[in-house]
């Protein structure tokens, strides 16, 4: 075998790479392979393998991770597989070729590398992890599980898994420790301090503390706002009740004169009944609408522990934790003290349970105002009616 063979299955896996991977894997590419290649060359120097050994540590490293073609799980076997494809159109011997194909399954995440050469290759593999552009695979790395798994990761969330993979991971060679390992070590302690800024960013936007007062102004003024149209709604209800309940003491009192009168004056009052009973029940039903839009009334959620826990409810409003008892209330608000993106969320549950209880209010008002108006206007038809008749 001579160094040929090298060139042929970069250009292999170039072209195989080009045609099959999907685009979502941008870093288990061809740049991925081509890094493994060189590492495995370097290592297998180092070590001193024989050249045939080299060149097929070489071939396993150029091959072993083109079975993303077609997803993570098992590509190591497709990878084997289209290595024995490209192989045997090489016409390369058989124990050969299955000396490649071992060396490629030895990269599954789970296998403990045992000879020498699967060594070499598993240093190879993560020796990213030992270079200085560290932090720009780790970004590719990130972006490719989001795009294949569909989940996003937070920046503290990826800074964990990134550092639990250095952590995690060793050079299982001299070879790859001496080539690796210090810069690891520098690449673990930059990251360390990358997780404590991310720690700080993250809390910062649980927090709101990014946007500086101007989410804490939100809340307050829009609290404020609804504090201020209770109270106007409150006052409006008051007109009506006020307004209404004189226009029916005068009714009452007028009505109620009349009948003391002699039977013709009754006679002639009647006329006037179908006007005066109209005002009547007009300004009751306002007045009606009116007292229940002012009517204080406790309404809460109903609701189980589950989902306080999950916080599906917000018990910062009094109608809902005067349903449980003052310690339960106390360690509720503990927590919200310490996750205050919870605290946030709670607020504006409590904000819209507000604006559901405004909403009724004005419902209800607008009632009394159609009803108080429409009632005058029918009313004055009647009484004008009653009069041009008499």
């Amino acid at each position: 075998m001579d160094k040929q063979l090298l060139q042929d299955a970069r250009k292999y896996v170039y072209d195989y790479l080009a045609e099959h991977l999907p685009a979502a894997y941008v870093f288990h590419d061809y740049d991925h392979a081509e890094e493994v290649a060189e590492m495995s060359a370097l290592l297998a120097k180092k070590a001193g393998l024989p050249q045939e050994e080299a060149i097929l540590l070489q071939l396993a490293a150029w091959f072993h991770d083109v079975g993303y073609s077609s997803g993570v799980q098992g590509h190591e076997e497709r990878s084997a597989d289209v290595a024995r494809r490209f192989l045997e159109e090489k016409g390369i011997r058989e124990e050969r070729i299955q000396y490649v194909q071992q060396l490629i399954r030895s990269t599954r995440h789970d296998n403990i590398p045992d000879t020498v050469p699967e060594k070499l290759l598993h240093d190879a593999n993560y020796s990213f992890l030992g270079r200085k552009r560290f932090d720009r695979r780790g970004q590719l790395l990130r972006l490719e599980e989001e795009r294949v798994s569909g989940e996003r990761y937070g920046l503290l969330e990826w800074n964990r898994k990134l550092l639990d993979l250095q952590m995690s991971t060793k050079f299982h060679t001299i070879w790859g420790q001496e080539e690796f390992s210090k810069r690891r070590n520098k690449n673990i302690a930059s990251h360390k301090e990358n997780l404590i800024k991310a720690r700080k960013t993250t809390i910062r936007k649980k927090t709101g503390k990014d946007f500086g007062r101007g989410v804490d102004t939100i809340y307050r003024v829009t609290l404020r706002n609804h504090i201020n149209l209770s109270s106007i709604a409150d006052g409006k209800a008051n007109m009506i009740i006020s307004i209404n309940t004189l226009v029916l003491s005068i009714l009452i009192t007028a009505a109620s004169a009349g009948f003391s009168l002699s039977q013709a004056a009754i006679g002639e009052n009647l006329k006037f009944a179908i006007p005066v009973i109209t005002l009547m029940l007009t300004s009751l039903t306002a007045i009606s609408f009116a007292v229940f839009s002012a009517m204080p009334k406790v309404s809460g959620q109903q609701f189980t522990e589950e989902d306080v826990r999950q916080h599906r409810v917000s018990l910062l409003y009094f109608g809902n934790f005067l349903k449980i008892p003052k310690d339960e209330f106390v360690d509720y608000l503990r927590g919200l003290k310490e996750d205050q993106e919870v605290l946030y969320d709670d607020l504006s549950r409590d904000l819209y349970n507000l604006g559901q209880v405004l909403q009724k209010k004005y419902r209800l008002l607008t009632y009394a105002y159609r009803v108080f108006v429409g009632g005058l206007a029918l009313s004055f038809i009647a009484f004008l009616t009653a009069f041009l008749l008499l």
